[in-house]
């Protein structure tokens, strides 16, 4: 097979796998917010079966005891949430085999840019660990910290396939022309990044404390949870604005001084991005927390991260000038 062929594979795997792991958190957000993180209340198996019940009569007559028991109490058959939370189970294995595949087909770049595979190595390893935790979040009963630890963890692995598949490209990326941006984006970028992933955790705060005032009310009176937050909600809420601003200026300096087509894109791209999670976080500040808005407020919130360190990485490679080559590129 010839080195371009290779490559081409290797990129295809990988951006399906940042596909697939970004489609997984969307799903995520999506379990969150509908309550139906405990819809199986056992792992690996969901309700003692490889395939989900889709009626409370296929359970044992006494399966809230048995799960009481367990310490699980007041634990009550829906087949919503149920098969909710199993797909969710199944788009992570799923996940796993994808990024298995993207190890696989890096190993031609070990010989010529091993990082690439050292990436994609690191991120089938984390897979393994964020399987192994999200059956700690079950076993624990959705445990807060554990919640928020789950959720870093899948920006870390996407951020690493990322950084593989941006590298496999370097010899690509050290043509583009970055000369005329000012030395200070760099380490801004960075800090954007920093800010954004803190952001992300205040975030997980917020919803940890609408479960907590969603479960007190009995899920009534939805329209009065936002008033019985913490000061952390104002503190995530303004925040945003500094960040909305400091990645806004770091958009105007790429656009204004470089010509790189694929940095415009991806800015481009992040300002969408920017405006998006603005108007979820807005609408679920004056509508009163509806269910679409918290998903994709977390969905994109995660885009922006991906986003910011694509940026980064293509400036970064298109600075330098030395070091090792991959393997050749395909021409295009």
């Amino acid at each position: 097979m010839s080195n371009s062929l290779k490559i081409r594979r290797f990129w295809l795997l990988a951006a399906g796998t940042i596909a697939t792991i970004y489609a997984l958190i969307l799903v995520g957000g999506i379990v969150r917010a509908t309550g139906a993180g405990m819809g199986c209340p056992d792992w690996p198996q969901c309700f003692g079966q490889w395939i989900p019940p889709t009626s409370e009569s296929q359970l044992p007559a006494d399966y809230q005891q048995i799960y009481a028991d367990r310490g699980y109490k007041d634990t009550t058959f829906n087949v919503r949430k149920t098969w909710t939370e199993y797909l969710n189970r199944l788009l992570g294995v799923f996940t796993g085999f994808t990024i298995l595949l993207t190890l696989l087909f890096s190993l031609p770049f070990r010989k010529h840019d091993a990082m690439v595979t050292q990436l994609a190595f690191a991120g089938f390893i984390l897979v393994g660990i964020q399987g192994w935790l999200g059956s700690r979040v079950v076993a624990s009963n959705l445990n807060p910290g554990l919640i928020t630890l789950h959720m870093i963890l899948a920006q870390v692995i996407v951020g690493l396939v990322i950084a593989a598949i941006i590298r496999s490209a370097r010899p690509r990326l050290q043509k583009l022309d970055v000369s005329g941006l000012s030395k200070s984006v760099y380490p801004l970028i960075v800090l954007a990044m920093v800010l954004g992933l803190l952001q992300l955790v205040l975030g997980t705060q917020v919803r940890e404390g609408i479960d907590l005032i969603a479960k007190q009310s009995n899920y009534v009176n939805r329209h009065l949870w936002i008033d019985n937050l913490s000061l952390i909600f104002d503190v995530h809420k303004y925040f945003a604005i500094a960040l909305v601003l400091l990645n806004g200026w770091l958009i105007m300096q790429v656009l204004r001084d470089t010509q790189s087509a694929v940095l415009h894109r991806l800015n481009i791209f992040l300002g969408f991005l920017l405006i998006g999670t603005i108007v979820m976080g807005m609408s679920m500040d004056r509508l009163n927390l509806p269910i679409f808005a918290q998903p994709l407020h977390l969905w994109m919130a995660s885009l922006i991260f991906g986003t910011q360190l694509s940026i980064f990485m293509v400036m970064r490679y298109a600075r330098s000038k030395n070091g090792e080559s991959a393997l050749p590129l395909p021409s295009t």
